[in-house]
């Protein structure tokens, strides 16, 4: 049989959908453009305080601004937000459009052509938003995990056009009776291809809130099987340019996986851990040697051989000095992690990290910033506490309210020494910490334990930097759950005050050449859950309309609805410019 390429009808064919990709990218570029724009306008903003007369000439392209945000940062069913849903109808709206123009309708195997072009150049989208070191962090602040619902979007409109193009050309050939084409090897391939893929979104929508260990394996084996049969499916360079297709996906997902392989081995090298549980089914891990680049709030891929051999997972960056992770224990690693922790309390384990990802606004760019946090997802609002106390000057008029939920008592243990180092701070009167506890306290006093951490934070009157506690411990991103078990979630309605004071007995612990000891919590500790919106609405009410203020959220999808919705509503025309950002995981 000749070429395709040969024959005038198929490459008019080829050519027309060659020009329905390129489109597809254009679009994309596009989409992706005015978010770089945004961004770096936004940022620009927040950074330099322009001057009053182009405030005033400004203003009113601010207060069209300011009324899209409203819309767009609310929380939308089935969505991260309003904005996330538009960009994923945008996306949609783009494929379905791409997929009809300049067809020649008077065959169906035209439609099954060019939706395996549409089914290809998806794939490659796929990919590229599945890339732990995308530029998107740095272009557009988007980084891979707020990138994954999109992900997840992409996958499956690809595995819809690998499937409409597979039975359309099947149910063409078998009524032609081409029993012959359905056992030609680039036939075969696409067969393999077409299940690899439907195996991919099936164990995408089951096995990865199941197990997500085994669904992350199975995920890497079909995307390269994947690989492969697409270049074998169609394998001529030249005249198809399929086989293009799946070198590009191949090619940009080895370098991301050879520059994560890199820094695995470089921070592994004399690198210890050392764990110790906590209450409640918490773990601390300290690490002997820092992450490059790395701030708290930010997250890492921990390599632990002695409890997975195998395997990496993601955890976020509580304290740098020394770097500090801890765990809330879900189930498959987190689980295992806790029980060697408990069988060997500080005990120390070769160690790696690879990071670090994530991106969230600097605080000390805004002149309140509000951090909301529900269970262990403290972690994250902490982090950012540390990095504006550390960088507030002594003139500094910034102010923190700090606003935190906890089940369990015993559960501010595992931040004690980020709490003290709150209290004790020359800015501590700059900082309203309001913390709650859901649960009833116990009938007797509990008294816990934890190990300690060092600080590089200023000097406190006598008190040198090094007997100073850490400002932060961390949230758990671990892929297979949430970052915070429902059975967290603050309600959002109002509660009266119940002072309680949690104690925490003194301990000491090794590190290397480095003593670690801890302090006390002595603080009132509200029963009952926090009024979230109404506490918001008083933090953006007292500031002026100059000010500029940033909310900061970490916890579970109850309450990033209630703050999403919140601080929505508070953004106003005449009133203090609002920056929102939730820390959310869409696995």
């Amino acid at each position: 049989m000749a070429p395709k390429s040969s024959n005038p009808f198929f490459a008019a064919r080829q050519q027309a959908s060659e020009l329905a990709t390129e489109y597809y990218a254009a679009a994309l570029c596009g989409l992706i453009a005015i978010f770089i724009i945004t961004h770096w306008v936004r940022l620009f903003a927040i950074k330099n305080k322009l001057p009053k007369t182009l405030v005033n000439v400004l203003s009113p392209l601010a207060g069209i601004s300011r009324q899209a945000r409203r819309v767009f940062i609310r929380k939308l069913p089935g969505f991260t937000s309003m904005g996330h849903g538009i960009l994923v109808f945008l996306y949609v709206a783009i494929n379905v459009v791409l997929s009809f123009v300049g067809i020649d309708v008077s065959g169906p195997t035209n439609f099954a052509a060019r939706f395996g072009w549409m089914a290809a150049a998806n794939f490659t989208f796929v990919v590229f938003l599945a890339l732990k070191n995308t530029p998107l962090a740095i272009l557009t602040s988007y980084s891979y995990e707020r990138l994954n619902p999109l992900h997840q979007i992409a996958g499956y409109t690809t595995i819809v056009y690998m499937i409409l193009h597979s039975v359309i050309y099947c149910v063409y050939f078998i009524q032609k009776q081409r029993w012959d084409i359905l056992h030609e090897d680039f036939t075969t391939a696409g067969i393999v291809l077409g299940f690899a893929m439907f195996a991919s979104g099936v164990e995408a929508l089951v096995l990865r809130r199941l197990q997500y260990e085994l669904f992350y394996v199975f995920h890497i084996v079909l995307f390269m099987m994947m690989v492969v049969t697409l270049a074998l499916h169609r394998p001529e360079l030249e005249a198809e340019k399929v086989g293009m297709v799946a070198c590009i996906a191949a090619g940009i997902w080895a370098l991301d996986r050879l520059i994560r392989f890199s820094r695995l081995l470089y921070n592994g090298i004399n690198n210890e851990a050392t764990v110790h549980p906590l209450p409640n089914g918490g773990t601390q891990i300290l690490l002997r040697k820092p992450l490059p680049r790395s701030r708290p709030g930010a997250h890492c891929f921990v390599w632990l051989p002695k409890v997975r051999l195998f395997e990496t997972h993601p955890f976020t960056i509580v304290a740098t000095s020394p770097t500090e992770l801890i765990v809330n224990t879900y189930s498959g690693f987190t689980r295992d992690l806790h029980k060697y922790a408990l069988k060997n309390p500080g005990a120390s384990l070769r160690v790696s990290l690879e990071g670090p990802y994530g991106t969230f606004p600097d605080p000390i760019d805004f002149d309140k910033v509000v951090l909301v946090a529900g269970g262990s997802g403290a972690s994250f609002t902490f982090g950012l506490a540390s990095n504006m106390l550390s960088k507030m000057t002594e003139t500094s008029d910034k102010q923190i309210d700090f606003i935190w939920t906890v089940k369990e008592r015993d559960n501010l243990s595992w931040f004690a020494d980020h709490l003290n180092a709150i209290r004790t701070h020359t800015h501590a009167p700059k900082v309203a910490l309001k913390v709650h506890a859901t649960r009833s306290a116990p009938s007797t006093p509990a008294v816990t334990e934890k190990p300690s951490t060092q600080s590089l934070q200023p000097t406190v009157g006598s008190m040198s930097s090094a007997d100073l506690a850490p400002m932060t411990p961390l949230s758990e991103l671990e892929k297979e759950s949430r970052l915070v078990h429902p059975e967290d979630l603050p309600a959002i309605v109002p509660t009266g005050e119940d002072p309680e004071k949690d104690g925490l007995r003194a301990v000491m612990c090794h590190m290397g050449r480095r003593t670690i000891t801890t302090g006390s919590i002595d603080m009132p500790v509200e029963e009952g859950r926090p009024d979230v919106v109404a506490l918001l609405q008083e933090a953006v009410k007292s500031s002026g309309r100059d000010k500029r203020i940033l909310i900061a959220a970490c916890g579970p999808d109850g309450l990033m609805k209630a703050v999403r919705n919140t601080a929505a509503g508070l953004i106003t025309k005449d009133g203090p410019s609002i920056e929102l950002h939730c820390e959310q995981f869409g696995w």
